[in-house]
């Protein structure tokens, strides 16, 4: 095995050896002031040279020294201050270093300190809802049928390929501060349908998926949409390394990446605003608290919904937009991790999300993909329901949730990172439901193994209807839906060096198909059963299988 030079040499070729590598600094720097460098010029320490540069060595192939400092190498070793092996290292130090001088300074500042990175995902999916066949009769939230009213549609089961590519960015600005980027496809996606038969348009049409950057082969070849899924400023301070703060289009701080926390936050969101975290070591790399807090911003909201009355020649605000207030959320978590040994970690979090200024658009799309009426204290869709129901509202922007979280995990590696095991679990609940039915959710479930070998995961979930923010839950567990519980199952293998193969299996059903509490207002169960001709559709969507296998390529 090849030794270290300075291990192996004596105290005074050590000594030679520091003073060979300074000379060689100086030397070349004088080189460069020989030859007319334009940069030392600008400091008055350039002028020019009519001497000739020293023969070039011929032990080296490859790439060669300033001929200053190839010379004073040369005469240093044939004095004997440099031992023959370490004539060859500095020679080959030095060319190096001076290849990478020119290099670095052919570039443009700006295109300096970049790193890129990226990831495209193939994937073949079967989602199956249950068998269509031709002039056969199905029963609206009963036959397994994702049925759509609008526009006369039904899905029994279908198979599709899809694709998903992540390209981004990073550059230090500053020694503290950190730009980014990333782009990603999509398709765009619409939310709040069920109220469109009430006269008003409710629903909100994204041009991209906040939850998918999924894109699906097909429809003639089309070229596919690239969006801009991150854009944002990092700030770390060097007085504070463990404290971050970023602002703008950024990755999910509350997202932890110990197991498969997914059903609070779908994985693909992005959230948009201002966060800061920060780590305070305890014990040093043996006990540690996390804190980080956000302020998110949802929508905003450019203008009202006005109805004109030539006849007095004034207008009056009404549904669905009779204000400007932008629903935000206030989300904060902390944590603690422990490492009593060096193959056991463990820790255990507490979240809590307070989304304010809920308007009917907002509350519309909560309750197309599961959440109640009651999940929502002041839902402006209360409005609806006429100024004589106990419930009613003025339809402003005053709606509210608040949820809490928590889970806990431990990660054991007695043998490795190969064999790690992770058990986790999550429990979610919302504060403000009213009537507290259908409020709580939970989730259990084990990581296996590492990808090199293979990765095993096996969970399974509950969510009640009023559990969490349902625009906000996964998309493909569920199908993006609360009220359901069932299985997920995945392996996941690497092939070769950032190349991986995965499946993965789901399988879920509705939890509740009525209002937990018999005397409860079915409003406050479902606001659309009462004002939607479209609601009852909505409920065959939820007992399905579906399967993924990906190829995931990281670049």
């Amino acid at each position: 095995m090849r030794r270290s030079l300075l291990t192996t040499a004596s105290p005074k070729s050590k000594r030679s050896f520091a003073a060979a590598a300074l000379l060689c600094a100086i030397v070349f720097l004088a080189d460069r002031a020989l030859a007319g460098d334009p940069v030392l010029q600008d400091v008055g320490l350039a002028k020019a040279s009519n001497s000739q540069p020293a023969p070039t060595p011929t032990e080296d192939s490859g790439p060669e020294p300033s001929p200053a400092a190839a010379e004073m190498l040369k005469s240093m070793r044939e004095k004997g201050l440099l031992t023959e092996d370490e004539y060859q290292e500095l020679y080959r130090r030095q060319a190096k270093y001076e290849v990478n001088q020119k290099t670095r300074e052919g570039v443009p500042g700006w295109l300096q300190d970049w790193t890129f990175g990226g990831d495209l995902r193939l994937r073949y999916e079967r989602r199956d809802f249950g068998n269509l066949g031709f002039g056969q009769t199905y029963t609206l939230g009963k036959d397994n049928i994702n049925v759509v009213v609008v526009p006369n549609r039904g899905t029994g089961v279908e198979n599709r390929a899809r694709f998903r590519l992540r390209l981004g960015g990073e550059k230090k600005v500053v020694p503290d501060l950190t730009f980014g980027f990333r782009i990603a496809t999509s398709t765009e996606v619409s939310y709040g349908n069920l109220y469109s038969s009430t006269g008003a348009d409710y629903s909100t049409r994204t041009l991209s998926d906040p939850r998918s950057q999924n894109v699906t082969f097909g429809n003639f070849f089309d070229s596919k949409s690239i969006f801009l899924d991150r854009a944002y400023l990092s700030y770390r301070p060097s007085y504070a390394p463990t404290l971050n703060v970023i602002a703008g289009k950024f990755a999910n701080p509350f997202v932890s990446k110990r197991f498969l926390d997914s059903l609070i936050w779908d994985n693909d969101i992005n959230p948009e605003g201002v966060a800061a975290s920060y780590r305070f070591d305890l014990s040093p790399d043996r006990v540690w608290l996390d804190a980080t807090a956000g302020l998110l911003t949802l929508q905003e909201l450019s203008s009202v919904t006005l109805t004109y009355n030539s006849t007095t020649n004034t207008a009056v605000s009404v549904l669905p937009d009779i204000d400007q207030q932008n629903p935000y959320m206030l989300a904060f978590q902390g944590g603690i991790t422990g490492r009593p040994d060096d193959w056991v970690q463990m820790g255990a979090r507490i979240s809590y999300y307070d989304l304010s200024h809920i308007g009917t658009r907002v509350a519309a799309a909560m309750e197309d993909l599961g959440n109640g009426g009651a999940a929502i204290s002041r839902n402006p869709l209360f409005r609806l329901l006429g100024p004589t129901n106990s419930l009613f509202e003025d339809g402003s922007s005053q709606g509210r949730t608040r949820e809490m979280v928590t889970d806990a995990y431990v990660n054991f590696t007695p043998w490795g990172e190969r064999y790690s095991m992770t058990p986790f679990f999550q429990y979610m609940h919302m504060f403000n439901v009213v009537g507290g039915s259908e409020d709580n959710g939970w989730l259990a479930g084990i990581d296996l193994g590492s990808a090199e070998l293979v990765r095993l995961t096996v969970m399974y979930a509950s969510i009640g209807r009023n559990a969490t923010n349902a625009i906000f839950t996964d998309s493909d567990i569920f199908e993006g839906f609360t009220n359901a519980e069932g299985w997920y199952f995945a392996a996941e293998r690497q092939i070769w060096r950032g190349v991986r193969m995965r499946g993965a299996y789901m399988r879920s059903r509705e939890l509740q198909g009525d209002c937990a509490l018999a005397s409860q207002s079915l409003a406050l169960c479902d606001t659309a059963s009462q004002i939607s001709d479209l609601a009852p559709y909505r409920k065959t969507t939820l007992d399905r299988q579906r399967f993924q296998l990906d190829l995931m390529v990281d670049f």
